[in-house]
């Protein structure tokens, strides 16, 4: 078996690894920081040269090497360029896949008659934590109550406020 057809097998395998990995365990890691600087162009260099962009690089231009079934200057410079168009068009689709999910996801500032869980209460404070759904995602809330009010783990509430600090409502 060619060295190349291996990198193929092992650069393809890392790719498959790291996306399974982000979408399980990191949401969808784009490789798109928003500490980077943009230079005049708005091109962002650190992007296409990070670890994702090797493996894209590696699998175009392995790809490439595999399907000609030889290394000779012709096939390495066809790799070379395969392998850069890889990077480009899998980080435009990245950036492009980042941005359309960045729409659709809306910050929740108010609460308004929301169903959370009781988490902990404090009855001599009139204060505790509950879970919140915000953003898809289970989220602490602060609960305050005036009122003397006793709450259990686990219990079901409407809450109303901010998601810093909530109130019940219906009590």
């Amino acid at each position: 078996m060619a060295w190349y057809v291996i990198v193929l097998i092992v650069s393809s395998a890392l790719f498959v690894i790291t996306s399974i990995g982000s979408l399980i365990f990191g949401g969808m890691d784009m490789d798109v920081d928003a500490d980077l600087d943009i230079d005049g162009s708005g091109f962002l260099l650190g992007d296409l040269i990070s670890f994702k962009g090797l493996i894209h690089f590696t699998i175009g231009f392995s790809l490439s090497l595999t399907l000609m079934k030889s290394f000779t200057l012709t096939s390495a410079t066809i790799g070379v360029i395969t392998g850069i168009i890889f990077v480009l068009v899998l980080f435009y689709l990245y950036k492009f896949l980042f941005e359309k999910l960045q729409q659709n996801i809306k910050y929740t500032t108010e609460i308004n008659n929301m169903e959370a869980e009781v988490y902990y209460w404090n009855d001599r404070l009139k204060t505790g934590e509950v879970f919140i759904t915000l953003e898809g995602r289970p989220v602490t809330v602060t609960l305050k109550c005036e009122e003397d009010i006793h709450f259990n783990k686990g219990q079901k509430i409407k809450v109303s406020g901010t998601r810093h600090s909530v109130h019940p409502i219906n009590h």
